[in-house]
């Protein structure tokens, strides 16, 4: 399932990140470690946080020491709180029945006027219904769990948080090997929050 390009929604959450002068971002779920550098080649001074050895193991090939890297829970992080000026989060949010622990990490440790950027696959997203579902909105496809989310449960997620925007985004997914051997479309939405006081 590894890939080499970032997600397309990277270059406007960089913008976004430089726009408000940030400095350091934490990214949670950095997998495969290619949202992570994207990070760092854009200047920020990035750490990527991942549960999975695997994930972290290829990550560290493809960061190439532009970045740091820690394995742990993106729900219990050994952080300071308040640390970071923002936090990222791409592709987790459809591999989790409930995101509510992680944004409330999320929270604890941005900086005040910190901002949360995130992305979720939403209700048209091409590999909606594949798989057995399993809750609403909910599949599990190849011992793998997706989630989908409509606006409303993603502004719900958010409420105690400044929404800047949410923006939607399609792009054309190649095939991933044996896991999804064939073209799809790929709908999400972009969240981009700040905490409130």
């Amino acid at each position: 399932m590894w890939q080499e390009d970032p997600i397309p929604v990277i270059p406007q959450a960089v913008e976004a990140l430089e726009a408000r002068g940030v400095r350091t971002v934490v990214d949670l779920g950095c997998g495969d470690g290619r949202n992570l550098a994207a990070l760092a080649d854009a200047g920020f001074n990035a750490v990527g946080v991942d549960i999975a050895p695997t994930g972290l193991a290829h990550a560290r090939n493809v960061i190439k020491q532009r970045s740091f890297l820690l394995r742990a829970d993106a729900t219990k992080l050994p952080l300071v709180d308040a640390s970071v000026d923002a936090v990222t989060c791409f592709d987790v949010f459809g591999q989790i029945q409930d995101p509510t622990d992680l944004i409330a990490e999320a929270r604890r440790i941005v900086a005040p006027g910190g901002l949360f950027v995130t992305n979720a696959f939403t209700l048209k997203d091409g590999t909606y219904g594949e798989g057995e579902e399993i809750a609403p909105h909910t599949f599990a496809y190849k011992d793998t769990l997706f989630r989908y989310y409509s606006e409303e449960e993603m502004r719900e997620l958010f409420s105690d948080w400044t929404i800047h925007e949410i923006r939607r985004i399609s792009w054309d997914d190649p095939p991933h090997g044996d896991f999804r051997p064939y073209p799809h479309t790929h709908d999400n939405w972009v969240v981009y929050a700040t905490p409130q006081d």
